[in-house]
């Protein structure tokens, strides 16, 4: 994709360009299944009515996180690639891809956790059995964030630490706003799934700026 561009083109371009073009390929081929999955199920009917700007944030995130999880499946292919990424001497070994792939897998199942609640209330599956199967998943999520966290550098724990410290920080400022809006009659009432979204949101946000920050993406 490189040889798109001339060589001018700062690499804060060509990041964005990419992403735009990877939004466009995926949201191609989400409606492509989204259209597939309505003719081999025309009996689903999912109440579309009941979808708040949080969903829809959530639905954002969640792509974001399954096209990160791509991307950094195919970047664990190529040994050689993966090497410079993570500013090795040679190509990466059999533990960076390890870490890679769980990474990969880790972001993928973010991105599942993300949209499965909205998708759940909207085709009406039990409460209980929505419950059980979000909770499992989550079990599973923090399961493999652990293991990450152990078996990578301190760079990449320092990448972690300060990550959630500022969406702590910028999270925590912007909710007392949006609370002492609230309080004051200036601001819509909140609940903890349009928190957790935007929290969700600024973390992914704040994520990006950091790995960048540290030249590793």
């Amino acid at each position: 994709m490189s040889g798109l561009f001339p060589a001018s083109t700062p690499e804060w371009a060509r990041q964005l360009s990419k992403a735009v073009l990877a939004g466009a390929v995926f949201g191609a081929v989400g409606y492509g299944v989204g259209r597939l999955a309505a003719s081999f199920f025309p009996g689903l009917d999912p109440t579309l009515p009941d979808l708040r700007w949080a969903d829809v944030a959530a639905g954002l995130v969640a792509a974001v996180l399954l096209v990160a999880c791509l991307g950094t499946a195919v970047t664990s292919i190529d040994r050689a690639a993966l090497g410079r990424v993570l500013k090795l001497e040679g190509p990466a070994g059999d533990a960076e891809v390890r870490a890679v792939r769980l990474q990969s897998a880790i972001l993928g199942l973010s991105g599942v956790i993300m949209i499965l609640p909205p998708i759940l209330s909207a085709v009406s599956v039990p409460v209980t059995a929505s419950l059980a199967g979000i909770g499992l998943l989550l079990v599973l999520h923090t399961t493999l964030n652990l293991r990450l966290y152990r078996s990578v550098d301190e760079l990449f724990r320092r990448v972690v630490v300060e990550a959630g410290a500022l969406t702590f920080w910028l999270g925590q400022g912007l909710l007392f706003l949006w609370a002492a809006a609230e309080r004051l009659a200036v601001a819509p009432p909140l609940t903890a799934w349009d928190i957790y979204v935007v929290l969700m949101g600024v973390y992914l946000v704040v994520s990006m700026v950091v790995t960048f920050r540290r030249g590793l993406a």
